[in-house]
């Protein structure tokens, strides 16, 4: 389960403050190009956080606490006097650009809080059906017998693709079905265009491929990188060679 863009959000959105300031003031950063920059890392934040939410029970603790301070983070800004008052850049540059930081800043932290609220409070209930289908959507569904399954798995902690304490019986879960659902995701240790790679050479006629990669290994943006991959040939392809030797068993 990769968290880092969640936690990318949050350290931009409490450290480095003086810093910012500084290059602002100084004509090193630009105010608007930082705010772009942040409402960029807070989409991630939003993806990341659903994802990993949906994942590990865990994770939602987490974001329970971390929805508590940055609620705490807005209450804190209702008792200041940051926007009480229009500051001119003539007569005080850095206190106008300080009051242009914290506006942005009160903007990315209200919008987070938003989705981390709903994620937090969906209530809707969940049908049988629906509960079938959003377990499905968590594990692929290779017609591959435990033999070829155990080279896949051996093949990539061997490879140094798969992180080498995953459990088998977790993989097989993950690509068949079979078994207990695990609490964790698998984690993906090399390229990421290399695991896009991956599921569309092992995982092609599968429904929903993309979405059940997202889920199983917390990575998104993985049809884009195996779009960039398209040109490649066979032979440079080592799940290709992977996916033939399976054909034999």
């Amino acid at each position: 389960m990769d968290t880092r863009k969640f936690f990318k959000f949050i350290n931009a959105i409490y450290n480095g403050y003086h810093r910012n300031i500084n290059a602002i003031c100084s004509g090193k950063l630009d105010i608007e190009d930082w705010g772009r920059v942040l409402a960029y890392k807070r989409k991630g934040f939003e993806t990341c956080a659903f994802v990993c939410y949906v994942q590990s029970p865990l994770f939602r603790d987490k974001v329970g606490i971390y929805y508590n301070r940055l609620k705490e983070s807005l209450a804190n800004y209702e008792k200041s006097n940051w926007f009480d008052y229009d500051f001119d850049i003539n007569k005080n540059r850095r206190t106008y650009f300080e009051q242009k930081y914290h506006i942005i800043r009160k903007r990315e932290i209200t919008l987070a809080c938003e989705f981390l609220e709903k994620l937090l409070n969906e209530s809707k209930p969940i049908s049988n059906n629906d509960k079938k289908v959003s377990n499905e959507l968590f594990h692929y569904n290779l017609d591959y017998n435990e033999e070829q399954f155990k080279s896949i798995y051996t093949f990539l902690i061997d490879g140094k693709f798969l992180k080498s304490t995953t459990p088998f019986e977790d993989f097989i879960y993950y690509f068949s079905g079979n078994g207990t659902k695990p609490h964790y995701g698998l984690k993906w240790i090399d390229k990421k265009v290399n695991l896009a790679q991956f599921i569309d050479t092992l995982c092609n006629k599968e429904n929903k491929k993309w979405v059940r990669a997202e889920l199983i290994f917390g990575e998104d943006g993985l049809r884009q990188s195996n779009g960039n991959t398209a040109y490649r040939k066979d032979d440079n392809n080592p799940f290709e060679d992977l996916k033939n030797t399976l054909k034999k068993k």
